[in-house]
């Protein structure tokens, strides 16, 4: 049991470093795309008069752009990926303290 819950936590430890890669890495196309938008309008004000309009233009173009979807949808299989073991790692850390309370109790008679 005990080996379990480590190799459990090992992955909520692995899993989350990936996660954070995974975050970094969304940033590069999103990046790419916000700059492409922008030049291609002669800059940000030209793009929209506004930050909130720019930035729904540039939600609406993010959400056209293939690399950054493909980026976005890895960070958020990731972070599903990460919850799951976290809640994997919890459920073996409570298993192991009522196995624990049971023998102190066992002993205890």
């Amino acid at each position: 049991m005990v080996e379990k819950l480590r190799a459990a936590r090992l992955e909520v430890a692995r899993l989350s470093a990936e996660l954070a890669r995974a975050e970094y890495d969304l940033r590069v196309p999103q990046a790419r795309v916000e700059r492409k938008w922008i030049k291609k309008a002669g800059g940000e004000k030209a793009l929209a008069p506004t930050a909130e309009d720019r930035a729904r233009i540039l939600i609406v173009a993010l959400d056209a752009d293939e690399e950054y979807r493909a980026a976005l949808e890895r960070r958020d299989a990731l972070a599903l990926r990460l919850e799951e073991a976290r809640v994997e790692a919890d459920a073996l850390c409570n298993r192991l303290s009522v196995i624990l309370a049971a023998m102190r109790a066992e002993s205890a008679d």
